[in-house]
């Protein structure tokens, strides 16, 4: 048995078969020696404090983790490699699950590894001074630093609590029943944050109201509510998303990644829309400079991710090339807007935006998508495994430094300042989930200020700020919009329906429909035409319209058309001439245009019977009586009067009706007959263009039948003439044996 004077040397103590190189041995053969050394490289040149390994077998990076606990449990001389071992060993293991399983066979296999010398040694937990039970605390202290340093891959994960429970009824049974008190998972706390956090106040849940109207909302309010949704979005990605990225650099089957791009491209481009939504440049000029404040507020909170996609809206080319509106916005707002983007300026590997992201302290939310480029140059430029399948330890300390930074700004349990409403956060979300594509933000932009010879491309380019990771994401997936949608619409029957009778009114809906620049006029929202709308309608509407009002507004139902007066191209303003079916008109709005003219449209589609109504409301408003001074029942009868279609608010960039170019005056009857007259000729026209096709194509067909007939005919008239013939030769032949 071990006993304290028994031994003296602490070399001795530790005579282990595969100790680190530079350490002396008690025991254990030069080949196994020799091995020991095959199986690992040195680094010249640490990456980290105390990571001195280049590369390793994943058996060796293991015992060299447990050898760097001391034997009081501390790590030796304040090493790293402990933390870069736990942190990077999904990335060369196919799980924790395995890592443990790994520390449970080498504490079942230590009697085999380590020799003890003292013979009369029975190895059992009372001995203090054995190798065998030295070795085996070191595994446990190792296995407790990890469940320490990193909970939530314990928390998060059954199978890893399984094995270590195992573990644990391992230790029970050999006797080590504080050794199992260092392992136990009792005290890890829970991390459902990772799936739904909240950074609310508790205390000003009930006391605080804030509007739920972007007019009305301050930008330092709108600024805290973006950072929690970026902060909770953020704080989703966990060290396999990060991972799965810089190895595939694509979204595919990693949606909290993927959620978090969405939300950043959701922003800039609701940014770019709520600035075009407006009809003129100095109202376009003061959404600009609310969002450059907006900006202000995000830097002061060290919210870079946000700040870059509101930068980057801002400086689309979409709203760069308003020359109108730049010219409204204030030269102090131009002035915090360059600042803005020189610091966010991809120039240099954005050296300006790593300096400043260095020196922050405290709370702070990266550009996600700059820490997610340098980990792809990384794992592009470094093997995982190097001279003799050995795992690059160099690599991993090297992915350390940056997931390690990621996976700390993570464990904010607050942001500081921060008292998020959530009926805000659930309209914003809504809001944010809007997805055009660059073109048809463009197309828009080109409305409000059409282009001259001044102007900026005819197609859109992008921002200097935005990075290429960004790019080609898809719009939300149905499930999330419904939820979305849902929570947004009990946020606004909460704060807006003051009488609680379940619908908003119409001088309600004007006040919250600010928020989404290409949602329809009130008359489209209520279904029932009862001048109210209820939940069901504004759910309803939310999800079939998905906030994709805007791709459809440019697009013109265009058919071919005989004009019978002098009509001019939209576009071109040159005239449509021809004997008949000149241009093309669209059905729902009635513009004109030539057939080359029709697809360069760029104009609202918007019916002739919404125009009607909205003049009939401009009447009504000019007379002294507008729609806010009309009592309950004035407006149902308005409701229940008026044809209600589809009509895109905040898009029109002049008053102007379309009116049907056919008279409709008492002496041009006759040309209006006529016109019937002659669209029944056509439609009679195409249907016999119809049948003489029709009867083209049986007439081939009775052709080449015929064709087949007349060969069949052929041959069978060959065939029956040769028969013959045989048959009279035969009869020949025989007449001439007879004589």
């Amino acid at each position: 048995m071990c006993s304290d004077t028994e031994c003296c040397d602490t070399d001795c103590i530790r005579g282990f078969k595969f100790s680190m190189p530079s350490q002396d041995v008690c025991s254990g053969s030069i080949d196994e020696r020799m091995q020991s050394t095959c199986n690992l490289m040195e680094e010249e040149k640490p990456v980290l404090h105390g990571v001195n390994i280049r590369a390793a077998t994943p058996d060796r990076l293991i015992h060299l983790c447990v050898e760097s606990f001391a034997d009081d449990g501390m790590i030796i001389e304040d090493s790293k490699y402990p933390n870069v071992m736990f942190l990077m060993h999904k990335w060369y293991m196919s799980s924790s699950e395995e890592l443990a399983q790994a520390f449970v066979n080498l504490y079942q296999n230590s009697e085999e590894k380590i020799i003890c010398p003292y013979p009369k040694c029975s190895h059992l937990p009372s001995q203090k001074l054995c190798p065998i039970q030295i070795y085996r605390a070191k595994i446990c202290y190792a296995v407790r630093y990890w469940i320490r340093q990193f909970p939530v891959q314990f928390d998060l994960d059954p199978k890893l609590q399984s094995v270590i429970k195992t573990f644990g009824a391992l230790v029970q049974r050999t006797g080590n029943s504080t050794f199992k008190e260092l392992i136990d998972l009792s005290k890890v706390p829970s991390y459902d944050w990772m799936r739904s956090i909240s950074v609310r106040n508790p205390s000003m849940r009930h006391n605080r109201k804030v509007s739920l109207v972007f007019n009305h909302l301050e930008p330092e309010e709108l600024a805290d509510h973006l950072t929690y949704l970026e902060y909770r979005a953020f704080r989703r990605i966990n060290f396999t998303d990060f991972k799965n990225y810089a190895m595939t650099a694509s979204l595919k089957d990693n949606p909290k990644l993927e959620r978090s791009i969405a939300l950043f491209n959701g922003l800039s481009q609701w940014i770019q829309c709520m600035v075009l939504s407006k009809t003129t440049p100095q109202q376009r000029a003061d959404v600009i400079v609310k969002f450059c404040n907006v900006a202000k507020k995000l830097r002061a909170l060290q919210n870079f991710n946000s700040l870059m996609a509101v930068v980057g809206g801002l400086t689309h080319s979409a709203l760069a090339r308003l020359y109108k509106t730049t010219a409204c916005i204030p030269s102090e707002t131009q002035k915090m807007l360059m600042e803005h983007t020189e610091l966010l300026s991809s120039n240099n590997n954005f050296s300006n935006y790593r300096k400043v992201f260095h020196q922050c302290t405290g709370f702070k939310i990266p550009i996600l998508g700059v820490h997610l480029k340098d980990l792809i140059l990384l794992h592009t430029a470094l093997p995982d495994r190097v001279e003799g399948n050995l795992v690059n330890f160099r690599k991993m300390a090297q992915l350390s430094l940056i997931l390690r930074e990621l996976t700390k700004l993570q464990t904010h349990d607050s942001i500081p300042g921060v008292f998020a409403n959530m009926d805000l956060i659930n309209t914003l979300r809504l809001s944010l989930d809007m997805h055009y594509t660059e073109d048809e933000i463009y197309e828009l932009s080109l409305a409000r200020e059409p282009r001259n010879s001044l102007s900026s491309p005819s197609t859109p380019t992008k921002p200097v700020v935005f990075a290429e990771w960004v790019a080609g994401m898809r719009p939300p997936d149905p499930q999330t919009i419904n939820k979305h949608v849902h929570d947004m619409v009990e946020a606004v029957f909460k704060n807006y329906d003051n009488d609680r009778d379940g619908f908003i009114s119409h001088a309600e809906f004007e006040a919250i429909a600010g928020n989404f620049p290409f949602i329809d006029s009130f008359c489209v929202l209520d279904a029932d035409q009862d001048g109210m709308i209820s939940k069901a309608e504004m759910k309803t509407y939310f999800i079939r319209a998905n906030c994709h009002a805007l791709r459809n507004s440019f697009k013109h139902d265009f058919h071919e058309i005989t004009y019978f007066k002098p009509t001019f191209c939209i576009h071109c303003t040159g005239l449509l001439w021809g004997l008949i079916k000149q241009g093309w008109k669209c059905k729902d709005c009635g513009i004109n245009a030539h057939k080359h003219c029709k697809d360069l449209v760029v104009m609202e589609c918007r019916s002739k019977a919404n125009v009607a109504c909205n003049r009939r409301l401009d009447s009504l408003s000019s007379n002294g009586s507008g729609s806010q001074d009309l009592s309950y029942s004035t407006k149902r009868k308005m409701s229940q009067r008026q044809k209600r279609t589809r009509v895109h608010r905040g898009t029109q960039t002049e008053e102007c009706y379309f009116v049907d170019p056919l008279p409709d005056i008492g002496e041009e009857g006759d040309y209006r007959e006529l016109h019937e007259r002659l669209l029944k000729a056509e439609e009679a026209r195409d249907q016999l263009k119809i049948e003489n096709e029709r009867l083209k194509l049986m007439l081939k067909s009775n052709m080449d039948q015929t064709t087949i007939l007349k060969s069949q005919m052929g041959s069978i008239r060959k065939n029956t003439v040769t028969f013959i013939l045989e048959q009279m030769e035969a009869l020949h032949i025989q007449g001439d044996s007879k004589v």
